[in-house]
């Protein structure tokens, strides 16, 4: 193992010669720092689950402000204390269980910025420790947990206000990226997608930070156009947009959806009184039914709706002011 970048650039680092052990290879820890590339300078990073310590070092070569080490293993920690005595770093070492020095840490009112956990593969430690993390509060507001784990394993399960904001493979490993991240769903038939719909998109993310446009399937509807181009269409139009939004689609109930990724919040227009009558009647039945609270936006346009853009389109009418220019030309 070595240092890959940074003023410790190429220095070797003593690595565990117990094989149970597994360091993270260079391959990996080159690719988690290209992901965290813009975070880690002036950072406080917690290596929860240090080993030799690699990543936490890696995090002070490339200018975090400081790290602590913490392993079960005084073997392990021994290691990693070797390392940050050859690069000539003195960094808090606590040896434990990651409860209990989460919770040492939180009483001394410390929080970080970045926390790297690397646990053993396959026995459910990273979801432990990201709810420890949640309920000592260590992590800063905008800070970011990168978990590794099997690529057999399942996703990290997360405490409400998680998501994972990335996901990649390497070989037989995964890396999450996870911060906090407030979402809702936008959800719909978007047959096809309008200005309206857009307009509604970008009042949704000036309240959360994550926006899922879900196009709900109902086997009793039958829109005009496939769910693959209008999920297509929605794509084109909302690619500019300057904030996450994550297309989806769903065959079921939207409270199902909001169950199953953890959203609380769905968010519809209202374009005239009709549709509040309606909307309510439903915003009632999936906050008693699914605990799911439904705000409302006021639409821009009130004579903006899929079903105008279809009534102009079958008499090969204008679309122009209904649909986003990049998507007209495609209906």
């Amino acid at each position: 193992m070595r240092i890959i970048a940074g003023k410790y650039r190429g220095a070797a680092l003593f690595s565990p010669k117990d094989r149970s052990v597994r360091p993270t290879t260079d391959r990996v820890k080159e690719s988690i720092f290209n992901l965290i590339s813009a975070d880690i300078e002036g950072a406080e990073v917690l290596d929860l689950f240090a080993g030799s310590g690699a990543l936490g070092i890696e995090s002070l070569s490339r200018g975090a402000a400081g790290a602590v080490f913490s392993d079960l293993s005084a073997e392990s920690l021994k290691i990693c204390i070797a390392n940050l005595e050859k690069i000539g770093e003195n960094s808090d070492c606590l040896r434990g269980d990651f409860n209990d020095v989460l919770k040492k840490l939180a009483a001394k009112g410390r929080q970080f910025d970045l926390i790297f956990m690397d646990p053993p593969y396959k026995k459910g430690l990273a979801a432990k420790a990201v709810e420890a993390v949640n309920e000592t509060g260590v992590l800063k507001k905008d800070g970011k947990i990168i978990v590794e784990r099997a690529r057999e394993d399942s996703e990290t399960e997360l405490p409400d206000g998680y998501r994972i904001i990335l996901s990649r493979a390497y070989g037989a490993s995964v890396v999450e990226i996870i911060g906090r991240r407030t979402a809702c769903a936008v959800t719909g038939t978007f047959d096809p997608f309008t200005l309206g719909h857009e307009y509604l998109v970008e009042r949704a993310a000036e309240l959360f930070d994550v926006v899922h446009v879900v196009f709900l399937v109902n086997p009793e509807k039958k829109p005009s156009m496939p769910l693959e181009k209008r999920m297509k269409l929605a794509k084109i139009a909302l690619r500019k947009m300057p904030f996450e939004v994550r297309i989806d689609s769903y065959e079921g109930l939207a409270i199902d959806y909001c169950r199953r990724n953890k959203i609380k919040y769905i968010v519809r227009g209202l374009r005239n009184a009709a549709d509040f009558g309606y909307e309510s009647e439903m915003a009632e039945w999936n906050y008693r039914n699914g605990g799911v609270t439904t705000l409302f936006a006021v639409a821009k346009d009130a004579d903006i709706s899929s079903t105008e853009v279809r009534k102009r389109l079958s008499e090969h009418s204008d679309i122009g002011g209904l649909v986003d220019d990049d998507i007209a030309p495609l209906l």
